[in-house]
């Protein structure tokens, strides 16, 4: 049974909201290396009492995405799955950290009456002005797809709402998360909170008929989660859409006036993607000859890549002498500052990286991976190293025989420099990797060349 502490969870300590705020810059500059926020206006008054719900694609990444998203003073509260709750210590925690637990089918028959009270504490959370926030797939999905939403949430919903007298201004307020990667470091992520939706409208069909109305405000909130997320329809050929919209994105931004290396851009582009890709299937179905010759030549196409180790962007636009030159000049330029930081700040993060890796591995998870990489590398490694890096160098000053303002001058820079190029040289190495698939991409013009006429004939494909 898993272990909780309401009392621990209504709280709001200080230090809640220092290590919150600590955290959020930590995970929006150092761990990701864009984080976009759109639709605060859609937010309620703190202290409103609303709930969120939001798709789910990568663990714990999720609800931090979320978290951090939202201004301080909301204090939100999570519910996770039951069986991370079993140990005291961790169950104080995860209450600290306003996370409560939820059974799902998997955990058991007899465990599932044990929800009677999480639900009851979360109205109670409710009413008290907590955003409480579900992801009622009831688990993460493995892409860039929206999965069954259940009814949990809309019983929490409306319990909340009787409980404190059918409240006129209680809402629902839809989230979609979207990532450009799922596990490369320093990759993009939105966060877009939707227009709410309105409890009060179902109230008194919830009177009448409680499971109608449940099963109405999911689909509804199910519908506006999609419409904030990238939702590609054809889960079983995933990996084929999903290189396919990678390839025809360039030609997308184009045609739609979008700046393509502009993330939310990017994410309009594959948006219209999806919808396209959908009234394509709309006529034969996604198992008809058409979408099947379509996925042939978007396979021929990336085995095509794969052999040459490039990526459509150097197929697209080959590079040229100038170009290289540059990469050339910019990443001698940087080299210094790249070895300084991975000096100083590469060893916590390699070693949090294989053991995050690990441990997804061991648990049959890769989803997971991203969870265990932010807390094993940007917080346990990266901090230990930093305590022993800043004891060795308190520890050598007096012997340098520098006053005390040089040494706290020395100190400051010391710690401004480690932050810094922590995210610098692994910015450097992705933009090194990219430099030398394009110095790839100029040794094999004439491949490439072919290549050219094979992706035109895709995107004709795709956009006719």
């Amino acid at each position: 049974m898993a272990m909780i502490y309401f009392k621990i969870v209504e709280g709001k300590p200080f230090w809640y909201f220092f290590l919150r705020k600590w955290l959020g810059l930590i995970f929006s500059y150092a761990y990701y290396g864009r984080f976009y926020v759109f639709g605060k206006k859609n937010l309620p008054p703190a202290g409103t009492p609303f709930m969120m719900v939001s798709n789910h694609q990568n663990g714990l990444i999720d609800a931090l995405a979320i978290l951090f998203a939202m201004p301080l003073r909301y204090a939100v509260v999570f519910l996770a799955r039951a069986d991370i709750f079993k140990k005291k210590s961790t169950a104080k925690i995860l209450n600290f950290c306003k996370i409560m637990p939820v059974y799902r089918q998997r955990d058991g028959r007899e465990s599932l009456g044990e929800n009677a009270a999480i639900f009851d504490e979360s109205a109670k959370l409710v009413g008290m002005g907590f955003p409480v926030t579900l992801f009622p797939e009831g688990r993460h999905q493995e892409g860039h797809y929206l999965g069954p939403v259940k009814k949990g949430f809309a019983r929490i919903a409306f319990e909340a709402a009787e409980r404190n007298g059918y409240p006129e201004n209680m809402v629902i307020v839809p989230v979609g998360n979207h990532y450009s990667d799922y596990f490369a470091k320093r990759a993009k992520l939105c966060v877009r909170f939707g227009e709410p939706v309105r409890l009060s409208r179902y109230y008194a069909l919830y009177r009448e008929n409680p499971p109608k109305a449940m099963t109405l405000l999911a689909q509804e909130v199910q519908t506006a989660i999609r419409a904030l997320m990238l939702d590609i329809p054809d889960t079983e050929h995933y990996e084929t859409y999903d290189f396919l919209r990678q390839v025809v994105r360039p030609d997308i931004c184009r045609r739609e006036g979008l700046r393509r290396c502009y993330f939310p851009h990017q994410w309009q582009a594959d948006r219209i993607f999806a919808e396209r890709l959908e009234r394509m299937a709309g006529r034969t179905g996604f198992g008809g000859g058409p979408m099947q010759a379509l996925r042939q030549k978007t396979e021929d196409y990336r085995k095509a890549l794969a052999e040459l180790r490039l990526h459509t962007q150097d197929v697209e636009k080959p590079a040229g002498f100038f170009e290289l030159l540059l990469h050339t000049v910019l990443l001698a330029l940087g080299l210094p500052f790249a070895l300084y930081g991975l000096c100083f700040t590469g060893l916590p993060v390699l070693i949090g990286r294989r053991k995050s890796a690990a441990i997804a591995v061991r648990i049959k998870n890769r989803m997971l991976r991203s969870s265990f990489d932010f807390v094993l590398t940007q917080l346990i490694c990266t901090g230990a190293f930093y305590l022993v890096y800043i004891v060795a160098y308190w520890i050598i000053v007096p012997y340098l025989g520098i006053g005390t303002a040089w040494a706290w001058g020395g100190f400051a820079l010391l710690l401004a420099s480690w932050m810094l190029t922590r995210a610098f040289w692994q910015d450097y190495m992705r933009y090194a990797c990219c430099a030398l698939r394009r110095f790839r991409a100029f040794f094999y013009r004439r491949q490439c060349r072919c290549l050219q006429g094979l992706r035109a004939e895709l995107c004709g494909d795709f956009l006719s």
